[in-house]
């Protein structure tokens, strides 16, 4: 292994070394070489159809929807290990899809160039499965982020523990002030009230509150969530709003919000949000309704196959789980604290004959989607090229890591590159299979009823711009001019 080279200032801490960094994490006993034996139900090799360009093709088999065994062997360690010592395909399946949304919000001052702008490495992920069909396991994806996440409560604890007490010294402070009669007592200064500092962003939580959790945290953080209805019921409530948000944040475009209590204005001007959901397919239909719906080209799914085995269930070697990816949570929370403390982000970037094979690619992809499936795809084309991009960000920074080689400018190797691609083309797979079962509204047909509130929200949000009042707009959309409340709660909620 190989010593961190300087990366310029980092806000008074100590060079990245790699070997030191190794050597203090803790150790697990888990038996990793046991524990891959057996792993896999059959062989999981990817077929020999391939393509010229070297990407598995379309087949009849069902085995072309499973991430293959080479897209783990080829994963950087930290996740690669993480899914080795699970027991079964979709154990490794559900962890995989949601330690890349996890890891995402856990890489500050990363970022590429991609078409007009920097981005960062955020992906929204979604696992869908039917009741008891084994997505249970997402939790473990959680325990990488879960290192980073206590210690910010932590250190918040700290903070208010500190605020209470200058709290209280200065309500003794004003209190001397206002009874002086000298004028020799100086007026105290009110002590600020420390932000709370996660990383976990609950997703029950109203619009304001996640935004002001989002602004908190320097604009950065993860909405994790293991039943996706948690965070439908919320968008419901604050309908199109906190949705829009989801939207924006995407694309690190500004997030703005008004706290009432206070009266203030608030901007979030580099929202970097990573997602992290998995429900049923009708708990999804509550937060995505159709496929026009912005948030579906946003998102990476993957739809779990049910396991016909009972599996299990007193598999002494799970005992260990904990112990070990606790152990990788420390090693993610030391990337997180050396790359938060960079003066300047690190930047990847793909090779030129890389960037060539990857156009080529997607407009391979956007023609047959548009020949074979349908045109209303072209955006979640569009945008699967952008979260491979980001895969291939993740991978190469994590890769960085365990070879220490970090330099301000990170390129990525052929090896995440393809893996980061074959990643994306398993999901884009499921993608479609979710959207040939998702809604698609037609003109006239109001049997979908998000669809047909969205359209309600959109005409609203139409007739408010053009200066109409919320009794106009809800004759209008709604019928009754009497159901203004209603409106008003749709546009300012």
């Amino acid at each position: 292994m190989k010593r961190t080279p300087d990366i310029g200032p980092t806000a008074q801490r100590p060079n990245f070394d790699f070997d030191v960094w190794q050597a203090n994490q803790p150790e697990t006993s888990i038996p990793i070489d046991d524990l891959r034996r057996d792993a896999e139900p059959g062989s999981t090799e990817p077929d020999s159809t391939e393509s010229a360009n070297g990407f598995q093709m379309e087949t009849e088999t069902s085995e072309t929807e499973y991430f293959t065994q080479d897209i783990y062997n080829n994963l950087p360690d930290l996740l690669k290990n993480g899914c080795s010592i699970l027991t079964d395909r979709i154990e490794k399946e559900v962890f995989l899809v949601g330690s890349l949304g996890v890891v995402s919000g856990l890489l500050p001052n990363v970022r590429g160039f991609y078409d007009t702008r920097f981005y960062s490495s955020n992906l929204y992920c979604y696992i869908l499965a039917r009741y008891g069909s084994g997505k249970g396991s997402l939790n473990l994806s959680y325990w990488l982020g879960a290192v980073v996440h206590r210690r910010k409560k932590e250190k918040y604890q700290q903070a208010l523990t500190h605020y209470k007490a200058d709290l209280t010294r200065y309500r003794k402070d004003l209190k001397r002030y206002q009874q002086d009669k000298t004028g020799n007592v100086e007026e105290p200064i009110e002590p600020t009230e420390p932000p709370l500092t996660v990383l976990f962003i609950p997703a029950n939580n109203s619009r304001t509150g996640a935004f002001e959790m989002l602004n908190n945290n320097e604009g950065r953080g993860i909405i994790f969530e293991t039943e996706g209805d948690t965070l439908a019921e919320t968008v419901k409530q604050d309908y199109g709003n906190y949705s829009d948000g989801l939207r924006k944040a995407f694309h690190h475009e500004p997030i703005t919000y008004y706290r009432r209590t206070s009266k203030e204005y608030c901007e979030i001007e580099n929202p970097q949000l990573s997602v992290v959901l998995s429900s049923t397919f009708d708990q999804l239909l509550s937060l995505i309704p159709t496929v026009q719906n912005g948030l579906f080209s946003r998102f990476l799914f993957y739809e779990l196959t049910p396991n016909p085995k009972f599996k299990d269930v007193f598999d002494s070697r799970k005992s260990e789980y904990p112990a070990f990816f606790n152990g990788l949570g420390e090693q993610f929370a030391e990337i997180y604290d050396h790359l938060s403390g960079l003066a300047e982000p690190l930047t990847i970037q793909l090779t030129t004959d890389q960037q060539r094979q990857f156009v080529q690619l997607f407009q391979q992809w956007k023609d047959e989607i548009r020949e074979y499936v349908s045109e209303d795809l072209d955006g979640s084309v569009n945008r699967l090229g952008l979260i491979a991009f980001r895969v291939a960000t993740i991978l190469t920074t994590l890769r960085a890591f365990e070879t220490g080689e970090i330099t301000a400018v990170l390129t990525c190797n052929d090896l995440d590159f393809d893996n980061a691609l074959r990643i994306v083309e398993t999901l884009k797979r499921h993608a479609l299979r979710v959207f040939y079962r998702l809604p698609k509204p037609k003109e006239g047909n109001t049997g979908n009823k998000y669809a047909v509130k969205a359209d309600q929200l959109a005409k609203a949000r139409q007739l408010f711009s053009q200066g109409k009042n919320y009794a106009e707009i809800a004759a209008e959309v709604l019928g009754d001019a009497k159901k203004k409340g209603t409106i008003w709660k749709w546009l300012k909620a």
